[in-house]
């Protein structure tokens, strides 16, 4: 099969809620793309329904997207999404154009174990820098920042026990109790994230607000 025809066969899916970034990315991609289809979401749900519908070969993801039209936008939408699309067996290829990539930390043994392309970028970078991490994306190689790459890796549920614990407000009986573990097991969560994240005691600290900073700095948490 030609590059031509391969190139007639594409469908890209553009998923942003601003139109600002939406008129910059998609003419840029008709340009280097011409014969592409390319399609374009402003929310989660319409993008799913449209990859459900047209099966793109490649999606270009903001990180913080609204649920459904009219709704805020939320960086836990947009992580939803990218875990939903990659678990998909069709593994289109995936670019995250966002202001904040670092919240994809949560999703690097996902992303480590991908059969699809992937690549993240800041979207404040010129549009030809996102156009050679599309390239990237295509050929099925994978992607991160230095600043992600160099992240430790992180288990689902220790990023669990901080969510309920620094955006609910839950004591560690009650995460316990939320999450159907022993109490034990959660004080070894705390451990590992500390250990994890570099956070060691040191006299009038708080240890735990201590985790809480270093966890929202690399973006585990919002």
């Amino acid at each position: 099969m030609s590059q031509e025809t391969k190139q007639n066969l594409q469908k890209f899916l553009v998923i942003d809620d601003h139109e600002a970034i939406l008129q910059g990315t998609i003419p840029a991609l008709q340009e280097k793309y011409p014969q592409a289809e390319i399609l374009a979401a402003q929310d989660a749900q319409t993008a799913y329904q449209q990859f459900e519908h047209y099966h793109p070969d490649l999606l270009i993801v903001d990180l913080c997207l609204p649920e459904k039209p009219q709704a805020p936008a939320q960086i836990e939408v947009g992580i939803q999404l990218i875990r939903t699309l990659m678990s998909s067996p069709l593994a289109p290829s995936l670019v995250v154009l966002s202001t904040n990539i670092k919240p994809l930390v949560r999703l690097k043994p996902i992303i480590n174990a991908y059969e699809g392309g992937f690549a993240a970028m800041d979207k404040s970078l010129p549009i030809r820098e996102m156009l050679k991490f599309i390239d990237l994306a295509l050929r099925g190689s994978i992607y991160l920042s230095s600043e992600l790459r160099s992240r430790p890796e992180f288990d689902r549920k220790w990023i669990e026990v901080l969510k309920l614990k620094y955006e609910e407000g839950l004591t560690d009986k009650a995460i316990a109790q939320r999450m159907n573990l022993s109490d034990r097991t959660v004080r070894n969560y705390w451990i590992r994230l500390q250990d994890a994240l570099g956070i060691y005691d040191e006299p009038g600290k708080e240890l735990r607000i201590q985790i809480e900073i270093a966890a929202r700095k690399i973006g585990l948490i919002n």
